[in-house]
């Protein structure tokens, strides 16, 4: 398995997916009964890559990323073969998408970084939602790269 296994829950929600995917590997609903009863690694196996294809899919279409914490906020453009940085460290609990202007805005250190892919960009932008990022849209990131 190249990145993680769907929850239960996951596969639930995909339910009509899965069925297309095992119909397409010619398994029907009685064979996969028996089969997740007779050789279970299989079966497990069989969910392996799926949640493959639905990880590698869902990766595929990430335009942005954001990781968050109490004094930093990383926003990420994934592009095709390059990834962009918006790094904002400070105290951003309280912020606005307003440019701060004021002495009593709190400080913020805004800087950028560009890089290609250093690993495939499927498994760069995995580690970065193990890590703790999560999928965002373009108005944050749009919001930002104003200041710079």
């Amino acid at each position: 398995m190249k990145f993680a296994r769907l929850s239960s829950s996951e596969l639930e929600s995909l339910e009509k997916e899965f069925i297309a995917f095992l119909a397409v590997n010619g398994i029907d609903s009685d064979y996969w009964i028996k089969l997740k009863e007779t050789d279970n690694e299989k079966a497990e196996d069989l969910v392996d890559v799926f949640s493959d294809i639905v990880w590698k899919k869902n990766l595929d279409e990430i335009k942005f990323l954001e990781h968050r914490t109490n004094n930093s906020l990383k926003l990420f453009h994934c592009k095709k073969n390059t990834i962009e940085l918006i790094g904002i460290d400070g105290d951003i609990q309280h912020y606005s998408t307003k440019k701060p202007n004021s002495s009593t805005s709190p400080k913020l250190s805004i800087y950028t970084h560009a890089k290609s892919y250093s690993i495939s960009r499927e498994d760069e932008l995995f580690a970065l939602i193990k890590g703790g990022c999560c999928i965002s849209d373009e108005k944050l990131y749009n919001e930002f790269k104003k200041f710079i």
